[in-house]
């Protein structure tokens, strides 16, 4: 099968890792990279020998695909764009800078009959997919996303920035309409909600209570699941604690911990296996295999259009508090 010409348009933080990773993938042909700033794509340029196009619409002339790494209010216009030119896109999280933009977006892909994924990488995160084996019915999940302030992102608030990978996990999850709402959040250094916290209700009863931070003195990105009889953990830097009541879920695996309750029942914990992989490597093999298939991807523009939405909906709720 004939490798897929792809090429990056944004070489910023995330820009830099995509194009690293499919400068070196043997399913795609990397034709080349564009940025508005040329001193940027001319230093990873250097950096992984790939060729700067000084114009956009001649990358993609050239290109059987795009991935869209630029700033979010752009991401409307370089995708109507790339899809005009025939190319599939991958465009980073949000989709858009609004609901109305990403409805744009995901129908001109639908009529241009080209795939539009959205880049939510946390969908392929390894210890993410390890968890979601075992998952059964939750009926209350806490999140927390923290990071130490560092700009990037701060174009968008924090909801679009961070909290938007946990409502994406949690919607394709769930599979599940969202009843009711409760947001509340502080704008700190920038003029948008750098800290926030929602309280959401699913249709089938789940509670959700999640917490996002860019003004954080250390880095967290830890989901909490509790279902009948257990307990799932997940840290998205690799691993899944489980713990369970003996006799009244899953079954423990017989190098679990064992700790007896005073009334006698026993508790095992252990430590799901997780499997070796980049969430991002994973995410641009998915799209390549969705192009060379014609298949949906996990994440598409109407996944991606529907965590929007739902973002949308919570900082309107903090504005309006």
């Amino acid at each position: 099968m004939a490798k897929i010409k792809i090429g990056v348009i944004g070489t910023g933080h995330l820009g830099r890792f995509h194009t690293k990773l499919l400068s070196t993938n043997d399913r795609a042909e990397l034709v080349g990279i564009f940025d508005i700033d040329p001193e940027k794509a001319r230093n990873v340029s250097a950096e992984f020998g790939v060729e700067v196009f000084p114009e956009m619409g001649d990358l993609m002339d050239k290109c059987d695909a795009v991935v869209i790494a630029s700033t979010t209010s752009t991401h409307k216009t370089i995708t109507l764009e790339a899809l005009r030119h025939g190319c599939h896109v991958l465009v980073e999280k949000p989709i858009a800078e609004n609901v109305a933009d990403g409805t744009e977006m995901v129908e001109f892909a639908d009529e241009a009959n080209r795939i539009l994924m959205v880049g939510h990488v946390e969908h392929f995160n390894p210890a993410f997919n390890a968890a979601r084996r075992i998952l059964e019915r939750p009926s209350f999940v806490e999140s927390h996303r923290l990071t130490i302030f560092r700009g990037r992102g701060a174009d968008v608030s924090v909801v679009h920035d961070l909290l938007i990978h946990d409502l994406e996990l949690l919607l394709a999850l769930l599979g599940e309409e969202v009843v009711s709402l409760s947001a509340s959040g502080s704008s700190i250094l920038t003029k948008s909600p750098d800290i926030a916290n929602v309280r959401i209700k699913f249709s089938g009863g789940c509670v959700a209570n999640l917490t996002a931070s860019r003004i954080s003195l250390t880095n967290m990105r830890k989901m909490r699941f509790f279902q009948p009889g257990a307990y799932i953990g997940v840290d998205f830097g690799g691993s899944v604690e489980v713990a369970t009541l003996v006799g009244l879920a899953m079954t423990p695996p017989e190098s679990a911990e064992k700790f007896v309750l005073p009334g006698g029942e026993v508790i095992a914990r252990w430590f799901e296996p997780v499997e070796e992989g980049n969430a991002l490597q994973i995410e641009l093999d998915h799209f390549l295999s969705c192009i060379e298939l014609g298949e949906e991807p996990l994440v598409s523009g109407k996944r991606g259009l529907a965590a929007l939405r739902l973002a949308e909906k919570i900082v309107m709720e903090i504005e309006a508090n």
